[in-house]
């Protein structure tokens, strides 16, 4: 089992430093947008872009739904494929259980993701917190690094809801036997989960970090039931 994992996880090499460069330049860049932007528009309706939670969250979703659209490319190659069409007849002639070789396929993925992703927002939230508490753009009462905690909770929500997204659109692409479904899903799921993220961390950061991790085991549910499914599936379906 865990030279399996090694091998999967040696699989995703190629992807990390990108994982990680998306996540770190979206988050700093849009930062900073909207920090410029709330410190030069005096408009009262845009109170919202001159709070750090506030801004944190609106990168923050940005970053999820570009990273989501480049998880849902990896996935494809990496997990999807491999179960719809012939590729499955190849792939389940392999000495390992079906579901077992899934969850490490999964698993592997997950761990990757998961890491570069947080890796990538939590370092481009403490270069802009210190780059602002010590040359603020933002006219505010506290210095940017007080709230340090409230962007690691924003980033691991963030990080939490993206790969619960790219595991849904992922298991709808196997179900439907088709990676263009796996890319679809993942769209629809941004437009929808975009606009509810944005304005969620905008409210409350606790009530956001409890949605993402509901969220999270409603796809682990759904990951152990495709699995299951796999294990008990005709080769020649389709």
């Amino acid at each position: 089992m865990k030279k399996n994992y090694s091998f999967e996880v040696s699989q995703l090499k190629k992807y990390r430093l990108v994982i990680f460069s998306i996540a770190f330049f979206t988050q700093l860049l849009f930062l900073y947008f909207f920090t410029i932007v709330g410190r030069f528009d005096s408009a009262e309706s845009d109170d919202i872009l001159r709070n750090y939670i506030s801004l944190s969250g609106l990168a923050s979703t940005i970053s999820m739904c570009m990273l989501v659209v480049y998880g849902t490319v990896i996935v494809n190659r990496f997990l999807v494929k491999n179960y719809i069409g012939e590729n499955k007849a190849r792939l389940y002639a392999y000495p390992v259980g079906r579901s077992q070789l899934f969850h490490t396929k999964v698993t592997a993925f997950l761990s990757t993701f998961f890491i570069f992703q947080l890796l990538g927002i939590s370092l481009s939230n403490i270069l802009f917190l210190i780059t602002e508490t010590l040359f603020p753009i933002l006219d505010t009462a506290q210095p940017a690094v007080v709230y340090l905690v409230e962007f690691f909770v924003t980033a691991i929500a963030t990080v939490v809801l993206t790969i619960s997204i790219i595991f849904l659109s992922s298991i709808v692409g196997i179900h439907l036997n088709s990676t263009v479904a796996t890319m679809v899903t993942g769209i629809i799921l941004i437009v929808i989960f975009g606009n509810i993220l944005a304005m969620a961390f905008v409210s409350n950061l606790l009530i956001t970090l409890s949605s993402a991790i509901l969220i999270a085991v409603i796809t682990g549910i759904a990951i152990k039931i495709t699995g299951s499914k796999i294990d008990k599936e005709d080769v020649l379906t389709r």
